[in-house]
């Protein structure tokens, strides 16, 4: 097929993926009076720019004539209503459609060469100063930059939409070390796999059984087990997945560069029952570390005296102002005697209540207590139920950006006398070993979770595994208080765990409850209930804020009943554009004051943690910034902040973990099929406080309700505990 070239002008982008790079430009073209639809992959493109297209005409049966483009290269724009497009587009930090128009106004076609070789004269523009005039400068060096990579990357297939995380990870750099060890893009980058990176290997001559090649998919397939929820793969399964993603058949080699990467203590081995099993170092070090630290803890009880014991009771009942069962008094009464407990239960059952009284006892008698939780949300909640201070774990421990580490640790402890640490199901297994390691001597560490919820995002089974291990103290709730079995969400809750089908009560305008079910037997229909459910019935009928009490949860991000497209719809129900209303586009999505986001991966530098809501306050489109107000305070994001945040109008049930919410909107639909569980269905049914709608089909609803298959990760944490407990191990230095 010939290639034809076209110099182009982009006018719009009338659609784009920011998944995978596709993009329908509307542009202009000489020679072409009605302009030219260019199709194609594209990175960061922007209106006003010049493209030089490469590709071939064709005819869409619904759109007509269109040019599709293989390949392309970034011109500067020559005309004085492209350059200002092109700048105005929010492109680069600083300017904005305003700045744009003053910009060409004062130098004409020589704008773009007057910002990146005399930035010092941008001042002679009406509204730029010398802050304004660096903060250009540096947003054009960055943009150049980040093309640059872009264009390299684009030249070995590689999607552009990523082109911005790689540079975020490699800065300048990034063209180099890609060349030099093209698998550290599988490695480093998400979305980026092991094939893509062998692709480019291969233009670099590395091929077929080459050591560096069979080493690289060694460790793409042991960190992916860990992004899995694995702490460790046993050497035949690895070998058997490095034969099916490397395609050959040499054990041989793939067991000498197991070894080899042994040696280079890449991979650490445990043998456990005649099993090779292995580990990404710091995972071998987290599971062992923890089970060490921790069986150090069980052996070192120190029984509470008899009459400290009453007056701390009698301290947290006068406080609680209520009558502990005597299950909930023993939950007290051991945690004043063991150095760690766990405390376990179901919706109803007086979680929370026990761990005011457990927080009050300890008061009593002097001790310093620290609370924390796994998310923001969760750590605002508990503050609240306690009535005092409570941190996220990170927050706690106080991870440093620049050490990379935590600053309480060993020879650096916690100051506390008592730690307790609320929804631990979240709990993985790198967070527990360095609570673990922050614990003072001496100490109590009190764990409280619900066991039946949704596994840890992160690696590993902890509060199940501690559970299971039978070495663990375990307090566990089973009676669900009376002014609790009112309530449909708890009474659902537990019908859900035993295996039955909840009671689905349809709204027919007489029934009260607070657990609803709409039937939407196709997405069409589940869509348009959806919004009319969370922008008119809740509001109207319960008095809620559409935006900051109502959470719609599901179980998946793709598809049209998808988080990522329930949030497109959501938005512009809830937050539409309007001409007073700013908005910042980033990656082809749009955020507006008033948005509420959620954080998608830990960012240390702004302590902002994977899982926090925000809401958007401020949207500033000159400097490419928004201030988003989270619990913890307001943090200002930039562009390179944007990429791991996301509209939260709708989330992930796996998100939602350790949130609750007054209200929420749940959809299980077959839709869903491959998410379906008993546990999902349960987690998200649990985060509504006051008021659930559970929207979808019954038949889906069965589906998770007889999906019980427990999950199954690769951990030996409490088998390592248990033996480590049975050998009453010395204190780990």
């Amino acid at each position: 097929m010939e290639s034809e070239c076209l110099t182009v002008q982009i006018e719009r982008i009338t659609y784009a993926n920011p998944q995978n790079g596709y993009a329908v430009l509307r542009t202009s073209c000489r020679g072409h009076p009605n302009g030219v639809v260019v199709v194609g992959t594209f990175g960061i493109v922007n209106p006003g720019e010049e493209l030089r297209v490469y590709g071939t005409w064709t005819c869409h049966p619904q759109f007509g004539v269109q040019f599709h483009a293989f390949r392309y290269t970034i011109l500067k724009p020559a005309t004085l209503k492209g350059i200002e497009k092109y700048l105005g587009s929010g492109m680069i930090k600083g300017i904005g459609p305003v700045t744009a128009r003053r910009l060409v106004a004062a130098f004409g076609t020589e704008t773009l060469e007057v910002i990146e070789r005399q930035p010092e004269r941008l001042t002679e523009c009406q509204g730029i100063g010398k802050s304004r005039a660096e903060k250009i400068a540096a947003g054009w060096a960055q943009q150049k930059a980040v093309q640059d990579v872009m264009i390299f990357l684009q030249g070995h297939g590689i999607s552009p939409a990523y082109a911005v995380r790689i540079f975020r990870s490699f800065g300048s750099d990034a063209v180099r070390k890609v060349s030099e060890d093209p698998y550290i893009l599988a490695y480093e980058i998400s979305g980026i796999g092991f094939k893509t990176a062998d692709k480019i290997a291969a233009e670099f001559g590395i091929t077929g059984t080459d050591s560096r090649r069979v080493r690289a998919g060694l460790m793409f397939l042991v960190r992916g087990a860990l992004d899995e929820g694995h702490l460790f793969l046993p050497q035949e399964e690895l070998a058997r997945q490095a034969r099916e993603i490397l395609q050959f058949d040499a054990d041989g080699v793939v067991i000498e560069a197991i070894d080899t990467l042994l040696q280079e203590e890449r991979l650490a081995l445990r043998v456990w029952k005649d099993q090779r099993l292995l580990y990404l170092p710091h995972a071998f070090q987290e599971e062992q570390g923890a089970a060490h630290r921790l069986a150090d803890v069980l052996s070192r009880r120190a029984p509470c005296p008899r009459d400290r014991l009453l007056t701390a009771l009698d301290g947290a009942l006068a406080l609680e102002g209520v009558a502990l069962t005597d299950l909930q008094a023993s939950a007290v009464e051991r945690s004043l005697g063991e150095r760690f407990l766990i405390i376990t239960g179901g919706p109803g059952t007086g979680k929370t209540t026990t761990l005011r009284a457990v927080v009050e006892a300890h008061r009593v008698l002097g001790r310093q207590v620290a609370l924390a939780s796994p998310t923001g949300r969760a750590a605002k909640r508990l503050a609240e139920v306690t009535g005092h201070e409570a941190k996220t774990i990170h927050r706690l421990l106080e991870f440093s950006p620049q050490d990379k580490g935590f600053r309480y640790k060993p020879g650096n402890p916690l100051p506390c006398d008592t730690l307790i640490v609320d929804e631990a199901s979240m709990l993985d297994m790198g967070l527990f070993y360095h609570l673990l390691r922050a614990l003072p001597a001496g100490a109590t560490f009190v764990l409280v979770g619900d066991a039946d919820q949704l596994p840890s995002v992160g690696p590993g089974l902890v509060l199940q595994q501690l559970i299971a291990s039978g070495v663990v103290p375990v307090v566990r709730l089973e009676t669900v208080f009376r002014q609790a079995e009112t309530s449909s969400i708890v009474t659902n809750a537990h019908r859900i765990n035993r295996g039955q089908m909840p009671i689905l009560q349809a709204p027919d305008g007489k029934t009260r409850t607070d657990c609803y079910f709409l039937d939407a037997p196709d997405p069409e229909k589940a869509l348009g209930l959806l919004k009319n459910v969370v922008a008119s019935s809740l509001p109207k009928r319960f008095g809620y804020d559409p935006i900051a009490d109502v959470q719609v949860l599901t179980p998946m991000n793709r598809g049209s009943l998808g988080a990522t497209a329930l949030n497109t719809a959501l938005q512009e129900a809830l937050n539409p554009a309007s001409p007073d209303k700013p908005e910042l586009k980033h990656m082809h999505r749009v955020f507006r004051p008033g948005d509420k986001v959620i954080q998608m991966k830990n960012n240390y530098d702004l302590e902002v943690f994977n899982g926090d809501i925000g809401l958007v306050r401020e949207v500033a489109p000159e400097d490419q910034e928004l201030v988003i107000a989270f619990p913890q305070g307001e943090r200002v994001y930039q562009p390179v902040d944007l990429l791991d945040l996301s509209l939260a109008y709708a989330i992930t049930i796996h998100k939602s973990q350790g949130s609750e919410y007054p209200a929420v909107v749940l959809l299980m639909t077959t839709q869903h099929y491959v998410m379906l569980q008993r546990n999902l269905l349960y987690t998200g049914l649990t985060r509504a406080r006051r008021t659930l709608v559970l929207l979808g089909t019954k038949r889906a609803i069965a589906l998770a309700v007889k999906n019980a298959r427990p999950a199954v990760r690769n951990t030996l944490f409490g088998a390592l505990l248990a033996e480590k407990v049975g050998a009453v191990l010395p204190s780990e230095k």
